[in-house]
């Protein structure tokens, strides 16, 4: 009776791992549509493949605006929603953060693996000539601050910066980058990835009603917030590169959302909202959501581990 029943457990204990691993590839499968390559003779003949490069930036604070201009009458106006991130348990630190993107590295190889992709020691990558020989040591982990945006980026391994992420490799640097890709045996990946930790929507509608003595327009503003960890589209552009020096950017065209359940609270907080005296757009009410650092970890971490399972999963499509 005692085999039987741990017979019985097994066996179900497998089917639900057998039924989870096949829900999981069917969302890599569809997360691979998030990437705007379709056709790609890098990876079409890809073998050995090197994450050179990842570079993560996690937004801390992050703001929606919005502008609408009334057809019939020209008048414009804008809003502007802003969320704040805060864990209770103390403030996310510079080791939180690494441990996030060095995780992210180490499953991105361990995927790759998986699905028949060879990839490429990280103490051979930092022992060639175009490693250390980086224009850019590293990045600077400072939060920085730009239109509403707070973020802070971290470099897997601490690594440095071999592309810059806005242009394929300068003239001089295109030898250096195939005798590198040649040094290591393999096809190079270079990752620029924005984690963000909420999804914000802003709306404005403009209606002008005419009477016999006045002209009255109304202006109606609706927003919303919800915790949502993803990865976004970046502003910079992520890149393959082969010693054939074939090379493709990569993109982002819709955040890939981890699905994970990670605040522990979600307020307004009118005490945060900074009006300027010449505020084009009406500021509302800011957003807190609420979380620990460990949960917060964890819905990054699962973030991090869609773009590597979607982007293993477009390899493989190509490939096929």
């Amino acid at each position: 009776m005692k085999k039987i029943t741990l017979l019985t457990i097994m066996s179900t204990f497998l089917v639900g791992a057998t039924t989870s691993l096949r829900a999981q590839s069917a969302e890599a499968t569809k997360n691979a549509e998030a990437f705007n390559i379709k056709k790609s003779k890098l990876l079409a003949k890809m073998e050995r493949f090197a994450p050179a490069q990842l570079t993560v930036s996690y937004k801390l604070t992050s703001s929606e605006t919005t502008v609408s201009k009334e057809r019939s009458t020209g008048k414009m106006a804008g809003a502007k929603l802003t969320a704040y991130l805060e864990t209770t348990d103390g403030q996310l630190t510079d080791d939180d953060f690494q441990e996030v993107t060095d995780y992210f590295y180490s499953y991105f190889q361990k995927t790759l693996k998986k699905n028949g992709i060879d990839t490429v020691a990280w103490s051979k990558i930092a022992a060639t000539d175009f490693y250390k020989g980086a224009d850019e040591k590293k990045v600077s982990n400072e939060q920085e601050k730009s239109g509403g945006q707070v973020w802070a980026t971290f470099n897997a391994n601490k690594g440095n910066i071999l592309y810059g992420g806005f242009a394929g490799f300068a003239f001089g640097k295109i030898k250096k980058a195939q005798h590198f890709c040649e040094d290591i045996d393999a096809a190079a990946g270079f990752f620029y990835i924005t984690v963000d930790f909420a999804d914000i929507a802003v709306n404005l509608d403009i209606k002008t009603h005419e009477g016999y003595y006045e002209i009255k327009t109304n202006y109606k503003y609706t927003a919303a917030t919800k915790p949502m960890m993803k990865v976004i589209p970046s502003d910079e552009l992520s890149l393959l590169w082969n010693e054939k020096a074939q090379s493709d950017g990569l993109m982002l065209q819709k955040p890939l959302v981890s699905n994970m359940v990670y605040h522990t609270a979600v307020n307004q907080d009118p005490s945060r909202l900074h009006r300027g005296a010449f505020d084009f757009a009406k500021k509302m009410n800011p957003v807190v959501i609420e979380t620990t650092r460990d949960k917060y970890k964890a819905a990054a971490k699962k973030a991090l581990e869609n773009y590597a399972d979607a982007f293993v999963a477009k390899a493989k499509e190509i490939r096929d």
